[in-house]
């Protein structure tokens, strides 16, 4: 009887292994090999807005380049001595594999998918686009000319070509131009996976325009008539009307969806590596800003900035406010309404647009300060001081150092405006004697493309100036 048995099992399992293959086993059900459309969209915004809300020694340093933070113990990213830090690369990972590449997988499969109707097609890949679009003018806008029309093509091409900053941002311009007359249609596109915007094809719509409102600001010194014309289009089509249209990152309370800036200071307990810049405190002081409060945290008597660069003590100095800091669901911002209005102010004193400068700015200052849990009574008297009264005669100083205020939640986009407009007047380390300005005005490129792909490397070095340093200047920024 039991050999009976025996011989039934093994003709069970036989027939078995002759119908189901052993390479099954080599498949892992916890890393699918084909992910949905929209959840590589979800996937794509949450890189690009944690990139654009961190403050990293590696990747994001560039809180400290717009001097509203400094360091203490390690200081070498306030004083750009950043070679073996190279952070370049942490902008390139995380653009061109986690937000890039997703965003072509994307592509692909919402091409091939037959159960979408036209109008929702047209939609999800408008909103794909414009959030390539974002991430290739922050490429352009960190080192100047970048791979791009060779870029997302690894099977192929290992060594892409560096195509001219300049023309990339007029293919960008023409791209978002379309993106915008797509999405003002209206219509479905991804729902509850777009965690920017639930998937409300009329707040893209504006997103786009304030996005090429942007592009055509940031060319304004350099490429006035296109830049007129890109922002005039856009401005007539319809820009971010409120706060409630700016383009928000809302994070949850654990990790991995934390915002990453309590994941480095709480989780990873590197908060006492920052302490408020002596910059960013000083002016603050000198009008009153309503915000100093809501930036920095009262550990000291009053507010005290750290000298920018020097090696400072984490106990002396004015701390980030702890609710910016500690908290894991403290949204992060992509584009936001007040910078829009700061744009507007600047495009009618250029005359690119028509209208009332001296609104934009007001109204650009306000919702800041209402961000940042002011009121308008405070914002009211605090654009009544000299100091901050807008006036046509000095505008660009005024616009200048008010964003950069205004950023304070976005250093990348501080830095990059300082760049733009000169200002405010940034600080020089008194310790730092790696350059003959003041702050950087761009990124060297990632070592490995030196390795990996130096023929273009070099020719992209010789197109922007000949050095691949801190000090060149990229096509927008004229000095």
């Amino acid at each position: 009887m039991k050999k009976l048995l025996i011989l039934g099992v093994m003709l069970v399992l036989s027939a078995t292994s002759c119908t189901k293959d052993i390479t099954d086993n080599n498949v892992d059900p916890k890393r699918p090999e084909t992910v949905p459309a929209a959840t590589l969209v979800s996937n794509a915004e949450k890189n690009l807005g944690d990139l654009m809300t961190e403050v990293s020694n590696g990747r994001n340093l560039f809180r400290i380049w717009s001097q509203h933070w400094t360091e203490t113990t390690y200081t070498d990213e306030a004083n750009y001595d950043i070679v073996g830090r190279d952070p370049s690369a942490g902008f390139w990972v995380r653009i061109y594999n986690n937000v890039l590449q997703d965003l072509k997988s994307a592509r692909g499969f919402i091409a091939d998918d037959l159960l979408l109707d036209d109008a929702t097609r047209a939609n999800q890949l408008a909103i794909i686009d414009l959030l390539e679009v974002y991430s290739y003018q922050t490429l352009v806008d960190l080192n100047g000319d970048v791979p791009y029309s060779e870029a997302l093509n690894v099977s192929e091409n290992i060594q892409p070509a560096y195509d001219d900053a300049a023309t990339i941002y007029q293919d960008l311009i023409t791209r978002a131009t379309a993106d915008a007359a797509t999405l003002a249609m209206g219509g479905d596109s991804f729902g509850a996976a777009d965690i920017y915007y639930n998937g409300d094809t009329a707040k893209w719509a504006k997103f786009a325009n304030s996005l090429l409102l942007r592009l055509g600001m940031r060319i304004a010194d350099v490429n006035p008539t296109l830049a007129a014309a890109t922002v005039s289009q856009a401005f007539a089509n319809g820009v971010m009307e409120s706060s409630d249209d700016s383009a928000i990152i809302k994070y949850e309370g654990a990790f991995p969806n934390n915002n990453p800036i309590h994941n480095n200071f709480v989780l990873n307990n590197r908060g006492g590596d920052y302490v408020a810049g002596q910059t960013s405190v000083d002016y603050l002081l000198s009008v009153n800003d309503p915000r100093i409060d809501n930036f920095f945290d009262s550990n000291v008597d009053g507010f005290v900035g750290a000298p920018i660069g020097d090696n400072n003590s984490y106990a002396n100095f004015s701390h980030i406010n702890p609710t910016i800091t500690d908290d894991p669901t403290y949204p992060g911002a992509i584009l936001e309404y007040f910078e829009v209005q700061f744009f507007l102010a600047e495009a009618v004193e250029r005359g690119f647009i028509t209208g009332d400068a001296e609104m934009f700015y007001n109204e650009a200052v306000t919702a800041n300060i209402v961000k940042f849990d002011g009121t308008e009574a405070e914002a009211t008297a605090y654009l009544a001081q000299p100091e901050v009264k807008y006036s046509s005669a000095n505008y660009e100083e005024l616009i200048g150092t008010q964003k950069w205020i205004a950023l304070f939640a976005n250093g990348f986009e501080a830095w990059t405006e300082w760049r733009r407009l000169d200002y405010p007047d940034f600080l020089v380390s008194p310790v730092n004697s790696n350059l003959s300005i003041n702050v950087p005005l761009r990124v060297f490129y990632p070592t490995s493309e030196i390795q990996l792909n130096r023929t273009n490397y070099t020719a992209a070095v010789q197109n922007i100036g000949g050095a691949d340093n801190l000090i060149s200047p990229v096509f927008w920024d004229v000095q």
